[in-house]
């Protein structure tokens, strides 16, 4: 079912699944046109030498009288062949005015299906755009796609192919016109009421704009006028040079698209805050958990568990924006009306008039009850009656399946399962996260409606990276907001705050001021207890958070795989593995799974001669991104929220019919990718060299494979180099430091002298010995993770092979997971936590605390406690 909105006040103009965006059409995209419009109107005057044209706009408003004249005559008359006669009449007119060349003729497709057109325009052996007109039999104004080719549209003697004229227009250009190896970008199709303005490139989801003849000739209303040769006309699509007018407009609603994920920020932060500060005011009323003390309420996991639910609102939104990937059933009224969150979308200007509105909970049981759906799945039953929003009986006939994740799974959100938010509260959330940012004075502009349909991954990422760096706390006393002097006030931008008692060494420039309900400036204070979301100091700066555009990601990516992909098969492209060691919210991933995706269809395509129809193109697109995210996409992350936000990232990229949740449990980590240890040795010789520029700690370390052996692996002279010492242990070289703690600075430098010294053959022997059992810790981890993995593993497949039934649930691999390579709660540590506790151990003496300096390890003691976590058994070392 299209969701159809008239563009803007456009009457007669139907933008169709939001061939752009609602909001970019209103706000934004009559000024875009402005430029083409004033050629036009320069054009009409004339000028020295020149002769005047009229308009496109004027050409079609002239149209009025004989189109309605025209109209009645096809009415009137009976015969099918006089009625296209007439109808043909029209259309020259319609399509002289919009500048395409009359040549109503047959088209030979690539199979030999011969289809009837009005004219053509670009390449005339590989066309660029069709002009089609479709036999309106009953004159009723009928869907122009639904209609069917009629004998006497066909030119030539020979009859036409019996089966197409069986197809509707919307068969044939999926399944015949878009189907061709070159098949054309845009269909204009044409019928006695209706014009549909068709793009190849967002046919899939089934975009189209419509303009209706009766009511743009019938208004004849200069701004529709203007708005529908500009969409229409021929320059606008296939200009001579130059990109298409309606690439230009795409990219600038692509842009307007990132400035409404810019207003959202603001909305994501203030919704944080808005339930962080809801649920703390709630938990510490009805409970023990107080602000400070042993059952103090948690800042940092409140912050988590507020984030967790936004991100269930965002998944929401997103996904009924796609009705037609299934994930939820819009198309059914019951669920559409009764359940939905676009239905709770329409209650966002309501005014709670009394209090029992604002502090009620209709709203916090409806995204409760949805959340629910969601997790559990429903399965309708037909004749229950049900009320929608607005308390009219529905049936409750539609079937939902459960999605199996960890982000609508409720103990995920153990705080706030605890909480009932008002009405007050959420309403403001909902509208936060529905309405664009209103802006004032220069640069103006109205709140508009977001359009999650038109935001994509990318800006999507883009929103809740720049949250990453962000951090919650609670006001330990009454806080003022202040800034630099001359800075702009940004909620986006750090946060500093001061007691009251501080308030007076700032200046009233560096002071933050808010309006009260009177227009008054009142200083911007936080309560004692509340709950603050903002950037922190240099929390962006240590954590790295910074997000990559999307055209600079893109060609990152297309660039590093232009070599890597020369010479490899489709199906070697699906064995690559991707790894970003910084993945924040998985943009670069993300880009390598849709282009690597990409190219596997376009070689596998060619490789069996085979081409996938223009409809299913888009579902095996996502199988294979599916296939790719969830076998070969590997990340680490800093931030633990990051990780949950690539998660959910890399799935909705993914996201399509049929398929549930990809599981990371194998691919996603939380941690330092910069700092640890590798699969390394040095040489047992380098360990006695009595000359500094031979000993290990001088020379590089040779890479091996620890459960290999030969070449490849580790010879039995060799050391693991995460077993041995290193110079740059503790060795700090900041002078302000070493001026604070001058003694522990000598006892730094003596400890590291001391546990660098050359090794004993003693010693050599209790850490070949060592590296031997970790060669097997390492083989036993290999092999254990490899079954884990092929448990935990779903039967993906991709383009031809046919889709595959389910995996395991989710809960199945967290608990492989957990008792696997993970066994936290095991009476036996697993190889992985044994040899990751040693490495971690070796780490950590590069950055050890100066004020814990007397607890630095001998170096004896340094090995005897490593023997023990890799033997299990106390070592004696001399």
């Amino acid at each position: 079912m299209p969701v159809t909105e008239t563009a803007a006040t456009w009457i007669g103009i139907e933008n169709e699944n939001e061939f752009y965006s609602h909001h970019y059409l209103s706000e934004v995209f009559s000024g875009d046109i402005k430029e083409t419009l004033s050629n036009w109107a320069e054009q009409e005057k004339g000028g020295e030498g020149t002769t005047a044209v009229k308009a496109p706009y004027t050409q079609l408003r002239n149209l009025h009288q004989g189109y309605f004249a025209n109209n009645e005559k096809i009415l009137r008359e009976r015969s099918a062949a006089e009625r296209i006669s007439l109808q043909r009449e029209i259309f020259q007119q319609l399509t002289h005015a919009l500048g395409y060349p009359w040549q109503p003729h047959n088209l030979t497709l690539e199979e030999g299906i011969e289809i009837p057109l009005l004219g053509i325009a670009g390449n005339p052996h590989t066309p660029e755009l069709l002009l089609i007109g479709a036999y309106d039999a009953e004159q009723l104004g009928s869907d122009p796609l639904s209609l069917t080719p009629s004998k006497a549209q066909f030119h030539g003697e020979l009859p036409p192919d019996p089966e197409l004229l069986k197809q509707s227009w919307n068969e044939i250009i999926t399944k015949q016109i878009f189907a061709q190896n070159h098949p054309p970008r845009w269909v204009l199709l044409l019928s006695n009421r209706h014009l549909l303005l068709i793009d190849r490139h967002k046919w899939n989801q089934s975009r189209l704009l419509r303009f209706d003849w009766d009511e743009i000739l019938g208004r004849r209303e200069e701004a529709t006028l203007k708005a529908t040769s500009v969409l229409l006309h021929q320059t606008s699509l296939l200009p001579e040079s130059g990109q298409p007018l309606l690439d230009t407009l795409d990219e600038n609603a692509h842009k307007h698209a990132f400035g409404v994920s810019e207003d959202l920020k603001y909305a994501l932060r203030e919704a944080i805050e808005l339930l962080g500060n809801e649920a703390a005011r709630q938990l510490v009323e009805k409970s023990d958990i107080g602000y400070s003390g042993k059952s103090a309420l948690d800042p940092e996991e409140l912050t988590r568990e507020c984030l967790r639910y936004m991100y269930r609102l965002l998944f929401l939104f997103y996904i009924e924006a796609r009705p037609e990937l299934g994930y939820v059933p819009f198309n059914a009224e019951a669920y559409r009306k009764g359940y939905s969150l676009e239905a709770l979308r329409d209650l966002e200007m309501v005014r709670l008039e009394s209090e029992a509105a604002r502090e009620g909970r209709y709203l916090h049981d409806s995204i409760q009850q949805l959340f629910r759906l969601i997790d559990k799945g429903y399965s309708g039953v037909a004749g229950r009656a049900g009320e929608d929003l607005t308390g009219q009986a529905i049936h409750n006939s539609f079937h939902m399946e459960r999605l199996d994740s960890h982000l609508f799974n409720p103990k995920y959100t153990r705080l706030l399962n605890r909480v009932v938010f008002r009405n007050e509260t959420l309403q403001r959330i909902i509208k936060l996260m529905s309405l664009t940012r209103k802006v004032e004075g220069r640069g103006r502009r109205r709140r508009g409606r977001v359009s999650y349909a038109q935001l994509g991954i990318n800006q999507l990422g883009a929103v809740y990276e720049a949250l990453l760096s962000y951090r919650g706390f609670f006001a330990a006393t009454d806080l003022y907001e202040v800034k630099k002097a001359g800075e702009k006030e940004d909620m986006l931008n750090t946060g500093y705050f001061v007691p009251q008692s501080e308030l007076e060494l700032y200046s009233e420039e560096e002071r933050v001021y808010d309006s009260d309900e009177d227009k008054n400036r009142v200083l911007r204070r936080y309560p004692k207890g509340s709950f603050i979301y903002r950037l922190a100091g240099r929390d962006r700066e240590k954590s790295a958070s910074y997000y990559t555009p999307e055209v600079l990601t893109r060609a990152l990516v297309q660039q590093a795989l232009k070599e890597l992909l020369k010479d490899k098969s489709a199906d070697q492209i699906l064995g690559l593995t991707i790894c970003e060691p910084a993945m924040g919210s998985a943009a670069f991933l993300n880009e390598a799974v849709n282009q690597l995706s990409e190219v596997y269809l376009t070689r596998k395509q060619k490789e069996l001669d085979l081409r996938i129809p223009h409809d299913q193109y888009a579902a095996e697109l996502q199988r294979v991104r599916m296939y790719i995210a969830d076998h070969n996409t590997y990340g680490v992350d800093l931030n633990p929220v990051a990780v949950e936000l690539a998660e959910i990232s890399l799935w909705l990229n993914a996201i399509h019919p049929g398929r549930q949740v990809p599981w990371f449990g194998y691919q996603l980590f939380n941690g330092n990718s910069l700092i640890g240890a590798r699969s390394e040795v040095h040489d047992s010789a380098r360990l006695t060299q009595q000359t500094k520029e031979h000993l290990w700690y001088n020379r590089a370390p040779r890479s091996v494979s620890p459960s290999l052996s030969g070449r490849e692996g580790r010879k039995p002279s060799e050391i693991y180099h995460f077993l041995l010492p290193d110079l740059g242990m503790t060795n700090y070289g900041d002078r302000v430091a070493k001026s604070l703690r001058p003694e522990a600075f000598k006892q730094l430098k003596a400890w590291n002298k001391a546990f660098n010294k050359p090794f004993n053959p003693e010693q050599i022997a209790i850490l070949q010995s060592l590296s031997e059992k970790i060669d097997q810790l390492w083989a036993d981890h290999t092999d254990q993770l490899s079954q884990d993995r092929a448990r935990t593993e779903d039967p993906l497949t991709v383009w031809p092979t046919p889709q595959q039934q389910q995996g395991s649930s989710t809960s199945d691999k967290d608990q492989i997971r957990t008792q696997g390579i993970f066994n936290q709660n095991s009476k036996y540590a697993s190889s992985y936590r044994r040899l990751k506790l040693v490495m971690d151990y070796w780490s950590a003496l590069w950055f050890w605390p100066i004020d814990l300096v007397d607890q630095l390890p001998t170096r004896d003691e340094f090995i005897a406690e490593v023997g023990l976590l890799i033997n299990g058994n106390v070592m004696e070392v001399e």
